[in-house]
């Protein structure tokens, strides 16, 4: 955003600088999005499902290994 900003104050303006910035802000943008929905909104157990519960199997034997032990 400081980029656009740059491009937009400095005389003449530079339309096509600003244009290139825009556009990999949106695209930052739309990557953290995905990002926050795979890791925190449950986007990884809908991808896969599988490996979801594979990892839900894992802290199930962790747990009775756990208490085995104790």
């Amino acid at each position: 955003m400081i980029f656009m900003r740059f491009a937009w104050r400095v005389q003449p303006r530079n339309y096509l600088l600003f244009a290139c910035h825009a556009t990999n802000a949106t695209a930052q943008v739309v990557q953290e999005g995905r990002f926050l929905n795979y890791w925190y909104f449950g986007g990884r157990e809908q991808k896969k499902p599988v490996a979801a519960a594979v990892d839900e199997a894992k802290d199930k034997v962790k747990e009775v290994a756990d208490k085995v032990k104790a």
